[in-house]
């Protein structure tokens, strides 16, 4: 009886090890790019292909480990939400993000982290993202808000 013990022992400990360990290296979450605004938002996550926002819209994005997420609003000629970005001419407004996926968080770096925890101003720093707005309405989230004013006379 003993010696099926010992079996068991050497066999459960090291899986039960592996899965705890497995799940808590990093997380997968599912966030959100709202656009918000009257341009045409492209992105890209981790270097992967782009997507269109139009908008009005939102997409779904998948946060898993460390990554960044690249965002550029364009200004579409009037009507003309869809098509190839680049017949749009340069972005009006654009921003690269890191984000960060690990155990039971998932956020967007918006800072250095280690000298805000350190001055002890909290475990989230700010900087200045406009007119993207990070983590907020979860953390993860971003959002585009802005008007034409941006596009200028173009």
């Amino acid at each position: 009886m003993q010696k099926g013990f010992r079996w068991i022992g050497r066999v459960a400990v090291p899986m039960a090890a592996l899965i705890v360990g497995a799940g808590t290296a990093s997380a997968d979450c599912i966030r959100h790019v709202y656009n918000r605004s009257p341009l045409v938002l492209v992105g890209s996550q981790a270097g992967g292909p782009s997507f269109t926002i139009r908008p009005g819209t939102s997409r779904a994005i998948r946060l898993s480990g460390p990554g960044g997420l690249d965002l550029a609003g364009y200004c579409a000629p009037y009507g003309r939400g869809d098509g190839d970005p680049a017949a749009f001419g340069p972005p009006a407004v654009q921003t690269a993000l890191r984000y960060t996926a690990v155990l039971d968080r998932c956020y967007m770096e918006i800072g250095h982290d280690f000298f805000d925890r350190e001055l002890g101003r909290g475990f989230l720093p700010r900087r200045d993202t406009a007119p993207f707005t990070v983590n907020n309405p979860k953390q993860g989230d971003v959002v585009l808000y802005t008007d034409t004013a941006v596009c200028g006379s173009r």
